[in-house]
Order: structure tokens, then sequence, then C-alpha cells
């Protein structure tokens, strides 16, 4: 979003709510009708899309003045999309981009992003992750068993959660690949942190610094493919990084790939997984990884708070993220019983870890995930499953802090269950992947 198109936006807005809530014909309940974390902790319109829209204008006009409690309002939001996609069923407004863009503006004059964020930053810039972690320990992962062709044109791009946190994921991953006899590379110790935690916080310039060191190595690599496993690297390469660089290699997350696996029959299912599962949709791999169309027009001022796009704009609604590829591998797993929670793919709830709320503000984070595992407790499930490492650690301290019978597990770890050795139960098959 450039400078025109924001401050054209940020003076659209109808303050309808409509942000608040997920579509009116979606609504199943009144317990699960929001959408938006923050209005649901914090309840203050402030605190919403529209609220943060208000907020953006208001700046732009000299009204407000940057100061620690603005920050602690434009920061405490996991910037999960479903705003955007609640909004365009009245308008056109991008709530979402314009968050971005309203921190962006703040980093740039001084304010912002918040310290624990900021901390986490120059871990990235010095150690190549977020978590302060020495970057010669990326591939401590690696065990003896799996098997890495260097000559591969496919490349998994591990990135540092699941690197450092949730090590389940990628030792899951790279085994179902080994056992589907699926080639493929990574880049050891050339692989750096995405950017997304950088980009999500507002600091654009250190953003596009990753993007063309993340690039430049990978082009040198001649790669034809790149697999994700983390839905946020999924998200920020497919959908951020051609904004700033385009590049030529195809982009896969591995619940894509699993499945085609399956149906391509490069997979036996040899074990049964007899549990009621239920399937959380992050919101990088869903709404959030809908890629922009590009247009060409003009907002034409019709009267106050009404603009006409010519010629239409393209409604980016969320319609076209990844939601079919990891029910499709649930449906597939024999023994699963596959049930939906009320609110699900484009309208599904954010798991609260986003937008750097988990670190500067764990308290929000925590209660999101308490509201969306109460939510998979409804469903009777005996497991919550998602396709994201965030959305793994922020889940399962939902789980433990609320106490919750639930067991989270990553789709990898399920699949390879289902493809392991016979006899083992599931938490057997889950210690030997840990």
């Amino acid at each position: 979003m450039n400078e025109k198109e924001y401050n054209q936006m940020i003076k659209r807005c109808l303050r309808c709510s409509i942000c608040k809530w997920i579509p009116q014909l979606q609504i199943k309940s009144q317990k699960y009708a929001t959408i938006c974390p923050s209005i649901d902790m914090f309840n203050f319109h402030a605190y919403s899309g529209g609220g943060r829209i208000i907020i953006a204008l208001a700046l732009e006009m000299g009204r407000l003045k940057p100061s620690q409690e603005l920050l602690d309002i434009v920061y405490k939001c996991t910037e999960c999309g479903g705003c955007a996609v609640a909004c365009k069923f009245l308008n056109t407004l991008e709530p979402l981009e314009i968050i971005v863009k309203l921190r962006e503006k703040l980093v740039s004059l001084g304010y912002g992003p918040m310290p624990k964020q900021q901390q986490y930053i120059e871990s990235i810039k010095s150690n190549n992750n977020p978590y302060n972690e020495l970057h010669e320990n990326r591939l401590d992962w690696l065990s003896n068993d799996i098997k890495i062709d260097p000559d591969a044109k496919v490349l998994y791009f591990v990135g540092c959660t699941s690197s450092y946190r949730r090590k389940e994921i990628v030792l899951a991953t790279a085994r179902i690949m080994n056992a589907a006899s699926y080639p493929f590379k990574i880049l050891s110790e050339y692989e750096y942190c995405c950017g997304s935690p950088i980009l999500r916080t507002g600091d654009k310039k250190s953003f596009i610094d990753q993007v063309n060191k993340n690039l430049d190595i990978i082009e040198k690599e001649n790669i034809d493919t790149v697999v994700f496993s983390c839905a946020g690297c999924y998200d920020t390469f497919k959908v951020d990084y051609p904004l700033e660089r385009e590049y030529n290699f195809k982009t896969l997350h591995t619940t894509e790939l699993f499945n085609e696996f399956i149906d391509n029959s490069k997979l036996k299912l040899n074990n049964q997984v007899l549990q009621t599962v239920t399937y959380h949709d992050p919101c990088h791999l869903g709404r959030n990884s809908e890629p922009y169309e590009e247009w060409d027009g003009e907002a034409l001022q019709m009267m106050p708070l009404v603009s006409l796009n010519m010629p239409e704009k393209p409604k980016r609604c969320g319609t076209y993220g990844i939601y079919e590829s990891p029910r499709d591998i649930l449906k597939k797993i024999p023994g699963i019983n596959f049930i939906e929670m009320e609110r699900i793919k484009e309208y599904s709830y954010c798991c609260g870890a986003g937008g750097g709320v988990k670190s500067a503000f764990p308290e929000f984070a925590l209660k999101t995930a308490k509201t969306r595992i109460e939510e998979a407790e409804d469903t009777g499930a005996e497991i919550i499953t998602s396709a994201c490492p965030f959305c793994y650690t922020n889940l399962n301290d939902g789980i433990i802090e609320k106490g919750s019978n639930l067991t989270f597990y990553d789709i990898s770890e399920l699949l390879l269950m289902a493809i392991g050795s016979p006899n083992k139960s599931i938490k057997e098959s889950s210690t030997e992947v840990a």
C-alpha cells in the first residue's frame, strides 16, 4: 500500500463495526460470532480494525501525537486479517494493510516497535533468528536417519521456529519426504530468518534487507520449488516477497505436498489413528496467504466516506488461502474422526501469537489461545491440529494454562503416525519424532 492509497483509504471507514464480527451468514452461535481477538480482549473500539483506522486518520490530521498509550493500542493486534475479510462484505477497505502501514509510519518516526519486538529484530540481525539462539546451532534438529540430497531442485526452508523451538515439525516433515522418496535439500548454514517477524512490527527497511539476503542465496542454488512447513514463512515468501522483489521458483506448503504424496500413492498409510480431531486454520496459511491481484485503477470520491473504484478492484477476501489440503489429509488418515470448529477457513479465529503479540503482550496471546482451545473443546475433539509452528506453541500453551484435556499435534506428526511402524500408540509415535 503506497502513501496515496493509505491516505485515501483511512478516510473511507464507515465506522460500521463489521470488522469485529465474522460475516452474519457465517455466524453459528453468539458464543463464537466475533473475529477480532483484540476487541474481545480489550473491548474498546480503538482496538478494532476500524478503531485503528480512525487512529491512523487522526495522526495524519495532527489530532493525535504518538504516545505509549497509542503504541499499546496499535501493537495489541495479532494482524490476523479477520477484520479485512469481514470488511469486504460491506466495503472495499484493507484494515490489515492500514495497520501494517501505520506501524511502518510509527517506526519511521522513531516510535515503535515495542521493546520486546525490537529485541528479536536485533537478534535476527545478529543471529539470523528471533530467539537469540546461536546461528551455528540451527541444524541441531538434523538426525542421522534423515537423507538430504545436495543436488535436489527442491529446497525445504525450515524456518526459525521449527529449527529452534518446534523440532517435532521439521523432523516429521523431513521423514515424510524421505518416506515418499522425495529428494530435497536445505540451506544449512545459509538459511536465515524469512523476515516475517520484522515486517509485522513495521520495520520495513530491515525486512527488505532480509528479502534480498534470502533471495540472493536461493537464486544461486538454482531451486525450482521451495517447500515450507511454517505458515509464516510460506505467507511471507508467497505474498510479501513479490511486492519487494520478483523471483521464479514455486512455493509450496507441506500440506499441499503431503496431500499430493497420498493421492499419488507415494505414501502408505499403514496405521490407524483412532482419535477425534479438529483443525485450526493458521491465519498465515489461510486468509493471509491469498496473493494480491494487480489493480491499476482509481478511487473516485462520490460523497463523504463513499468512493467508487474504477475499474472494480479485486477483493482479497481470504477465499483462496490453503484450506482444503490439510483437511483432505486428515480425512485420508485411517481412523481419524474429523470434526470442524464453528469458525473455520477465512473466518477462522486467530491462535493469538501473530503480529509480535506473543513477545510483547504474552497475556493477550495466551487469553486468545484459551478462547480458541475452548472452541475446539466444544467440538468434542480429543486432538487439535494445525500446520504452523507459531500456532503449535501458542495453542499448546493455551492447553496447559487452561488445563484442557486436548492434545496438540502438528498435522505432519499425525501423518507420520499413520505411515510409521505398526502397533505403536499415538504417544509412542510422537515421542519418536520429538
